[in-house]
């Protein structure tokens, strides 16, 4: 049996978590190659390869994710034996899984959900001119099972605890390729926004990880907040966000004391207009003078 694990360089130190599990699967390989016929000839053919990997613990067999059978399928070179006592001395403890049934149990099953994959309605004219629907559906004849290969598949999950919020994260690692199964850290806690091509921050106030569009600048301290948490309150017009109301308070007093021009700044799209309103209107008195 071998364990599709990430090998780390030899200058690092290998990440500790909790809990691994060895998930057991098997990688299905086969061809299947039917004919299918009637008095007008041949109405259907398949001739098709296929590799799929699946769950092999007891119970009833699933077929995995795609993203997680590639990992496992483009990996073959990652494989190493699965040594416990290595890898005890990596993981706080492991756990692994056990075959649920027979190879010829497998084979039975690759072959009728080939049988089901493959069964397809043809329609075809006959030599009447009359038209027929035909189910093609491959005899088990018809496919060939090239190999059933057993194979663990570490699934490892980690946490990161801060303050009240626990975010999850688990992977499936092979060789220095992995496959994520769950990502609390890359999600916004806002809304539905998700995975790692977003931009994502955390909330020194709260704790909580938000995108983009739920991150704003604290105005005092100029560190960032979420919208979740943030006490708000105008200033020219424009909405400021602060960690407390002490620190509102603190930036009242900051803002009644600053000169008309810098309590504009606060506002800068406001300030921009109203400087390009003035520029319009001298322009105009100008016109209207006569002076240009």
């Amino acid at each position: 049996m071998k364990s599709l694990v990430a090998l780390a360089e030899e200058n690092h130190q290998p990440l500790v978590v909790s809990i691994t599990e060895y998930d057991v699967m098997v990688a299905v390989t086969a061809d299947t190659n039917p004919v299918f016929e009637t008095s007008v000839g041949v109405i259907h053919r398949i001739n098709d390869w296929t590799r799929f990997v699946a769950h092999a613990e007891r119970g009833q067999l699933q077929v995995l994710d795609e993203d997680v059978a590639t990992l496992v399928t483009e990996n073959p070179h990652a494989t190493v034996d699965l040594d416990a006592e290595q890898f005890g001395e990596v993981f706080d403890d492991d756990e692994e899984s056990r075959l649920g049934q027979t190879q010829t149990e497998y084979k039975e099953w690759a072959v009728e959900r080939l049988q089901q994959h493959h069964t397809t309605t043809v329609t075809y004219t006959g030599d009447n001119n009359v038209t027929y629907n035909k189910t093609c559906e491959p005899n088990r004849s018809d496919i060939s099972v090239q190999s059933i290969e057993p194979v663990y598949l570490p699934e490892i999950p980690d946490t990161t605890d801060i303050q009240a919020h626990t975010y999850p994260y688990e992977y499936y690692p092979a060789g220095p390729s992995r496959v994520t199964a769950e990502d609390a850290i890359h999600q916004c806690i806002h809304c539905d926004m998700s995975g790692i091509s977003e931009t994502y921050t955390y909330c020194p106030n709260c704790a909580v990880i938000a995108c983009s569009s739920h991150i704003k600048t604290e105005r005092l301290e100029g560190e960032p907040i979420c919208t979740g948490c943030a006490v708000t309150e105008r200033f020219a017009l424009k909405t400021k966000y602060f960690y407390d109301e002490e620190n509102l308070e603190a930036f009242r007093e900051e803002y009644a004391d600053m000169p008309l021009h810098e309590k504009a700044m606060e506002n800068k799209w406001l300030a921009g207009g109203s400087v390009v309103a003035s520029v319009l209107l001298v322009v105009g008195l100008l016109v209207i003078g006569g002076i240009i």
